[in-house]
């Protein structure tokens, strides 16, 4: 595991048997994806108590997003996708946090989805604020596609996205 990754994972909270099956994870994409792995996110949130409750472990090359889903509970539930230009519509919500340097009361969620209809949710709090922010300007904005104007001069056609359903 890079070190940057286990510096990440520890700021949040990740150690112990939690590290141990973030190794597994990343074992198993290392196979897939051999040397390709760039970025790595936790999603998680504060709960009624204010202890981290995490959900997914998200990774990230240069095409693919992949996401181990309740990596914490649930044993070997992998996917991945490509990204490249393919996102269609992204929506951030956001509170306490200015999109410069997250506080203990930070909080933001990223919602995405993607021209096949498959999307993304993560979820971050406190100083994890700014490690989406970084996600979300490496990986999601570059994929972005072109706007509906730039589509249509094109000779494309844009697909509509029901931003409430997400």
């Amino acid at each position: 595991m890079k070190a940057e990754w286990s510096k990440y994972l520890k700021s949040i909270g990740i150690k112990g048997p939690f590290l141990k099956r973030v190794e597994e994870v990343l074992d198993f994409y290392q196979q897939v994806y051999p040397n390709q792995i760039q970025d790595i996110f936790v999603t998680e949130y504060l709960g009624n108590d204010g202890n981290r409750e995490y959900e997914s472990l998200w990774l990230f090359s240069e095409t693919f997003a992949m996401e181990a889903k309740q990596f914490l509970k649930e044993k070997d539930d992998y996917d991945s996708v490509s990204l490249r230009q393919q996102v269609e519509y992204w929506t951030i919500k956001k509170t306490e946090y200015d999109f410069h340097k997250a506080s203990t009361k930070s909080r933001m969620m990223l919602k995405f989805e993607l021209l096949s209809g498959v999307g993304g949710t993560l979820k971050a709090s406190q100083g994890n604020c700014d490690y989406l922010k970084a996600i979300f300007s490496k990986h999601i904005i570059p994929n972005a596609i072109e706007c509906p104007v730039t589509a249509q001069q094109n000779g494309r056609r844009r697909r509509t996205v029901n931003k409430d359903t997400l």
